[in-house]
């Protein structure tokens, strides 16, 4: 049998210029900007001159390096044909430019990931998915229907215009009707509790409420209703998991005659990894760490390994060594699946560490910008819990030289 040319992106869009501005979801970053850039090369659109004046004003008192990033120099060569991208690789004056444009109307057609459709008015006639298949992290599924009326649910602009239209690309390899038919005629997806009890949300009912009246709230949740009903059990799922994480905070001295210690009054101001920054924040095991130590741990704690991720160049010192020696004798923190990645984000935090600006971490990386700097946001906001949680004066001066190191690297892109 001969194989069928896959559709076109660029084909579709011929077809509906008159239905623009379009939405045009691609499930991944690099799509997206691949497809703005092949759209663009086939003057659909006619340049527009006062998309380059604001273009223009907008980035006039930015530092050269932001000009110089590939991401930026492609927007400015694209958009004022009326073609544009959006996703969360961007540095923040990036995605706030291309907003500003599409919702001024001066953007045809937006290539962005489905993230674009939460929260964000945007005036769109038409949206377009590129697939009704998508990598979710593990593997390729079809996307639900909750997922595609979210995303079909952006097209029709407000007071302009009285239907919205939705196209999506199929490609025959993935055509399955009954499937298909599924997703787009009606959202039928059950929505689920996604309700999880945390160490920190465990430690505050404790150190606030009695038994009796904890039992209440965990009997009151969404989850408890949904697989019960009406008929809610006095004893759920919830309880169970409740008084196992209670067993294990009191044995790891958390929680003592059903109050808080100090290590668990720490912990219940700390919203995300809890026990592992209790233990090291909370405990002997910070007053042996310097500034360097301290960024060196949080880069670990929230680092997001990625298969195609590269470092050029590290930067392994006494400093890091004994950071692991430390880690590798405790008995909990050398159990951290992160930790391993230590001597990677060298790459990361030496530069910034010694007074690099972001600009110089980007060239040393594959990693897009705006990963780049909601990675460093990230332990600015460990930072800010972790100040919040400690009593001790001298730690605190300690985070705040970490923060202004941060801030002083980021300084040139404004994202503090």
């Amino acid at each position: 049998r001969p194989t069928v040319k896959a559709p076109s992106h660029v084909d579709l869009i011929k077809e509906i210029k008159d239905k623009t501005p379009c939405l045009f979801f691609a499930f991944s970053r690099k799509g997206c900007q691949q497809k703005a850039k092949e759209l663009a090369k086939k003057n659909f659109f006619p340049h527009d001159p006062k998309v380059t004046a604001f273009i223009r004003k907008k980035l006039e008192n930015t530092p050269n390096e932001i000009n110089q990033l590939a991401s930026a120099q492609l927007l400015r060569q694209i958009l004022p044909f009326g073609i544009g991208f959006h996703h969360a690789g961007l540095i923040p004056l990036m995605k706030e430019l291309v907003e500003e444009l599409f919702a001024q109307g001066l953007i045809k057609v937006l290539y962005t990931t489905e993230t674009f459709a939460v929260g964000i008015n945007m005036p769109a006639k038409t949206a377009c998915l590129e697939a009704l298949r998508k990598y979710d992290g593990r593997n390729f599924r079809m996307v639900n229907s909750k997922e595609f009326f979210q995303i079909a649910g952006r097209a029709g602009r407000r007071g302009i215009d009285k239907e919205g239209f939705v196209y999506v690309i199929v490609d025959r390899r993935d055509f399955d009707y009954h499937k298909m038919n599924e997703v787009t005629s009606s959202d039928t997806d059950p929505i689920l509790s996604q309700f999880q009890l945390s160490i920190n949300t465990v430690l505050n009912l404790v150190d606030q409420h009695p038994q009796e009246k904890i039992d209440e709230i965990l009997n009151h949740s969404f989850y408890v209703f949904q697989k019960y009903g009406k008929k809610r059990q006095k004893k759920s799922k919830s309880h169970h998991t409740f008084e196992n994480l209670k067993k294990k905070l009191q044995h790891l001295g958390y929680i003592q005659n059903g109050t808080l210690t100090p290590k668990g009054m720490f912990a219940s101001k700390i919203y995300v990894d809890e026990i592992t920054m209790t233990e090291i924040f909370a405990t002997p095991f910070y007053k042996k760490l310097n500034e360097y130590h301290i960024l060196l741990v949080l880069a670990c704690l929230c680092y997001e390994p990625r298969e195609r991720t590269e470092f050029f160049k590290r930067f392994p010192s006494r400093e890091m060594n004994e950071l692991q020696h430390l880690i590798a004798k405790d008995p909990l923190l050398s159990k951290h699946k992160l930790f391993p990645f230590m001597a990677t984000l060298t790459a990361l935090i030496s530069p910034c560490y010694n007074g690099k600006s972001i600009f110089d971490i980007i060239a040393n990386t594959n990693l897009l910008e705006g990963d780049l700097i909601r990675f460093f946001r990230q332990i600015l906001d460990r930072i800010g819990q972790l100040k919040n949680a400690t009593d001790d004066r001298e730690l605190v001066a300690t985070l705040e030289n970490c923060q202004l190191l941060i801030k002083t690297c980021l300084k040139d892109i404004d994202v503090v």
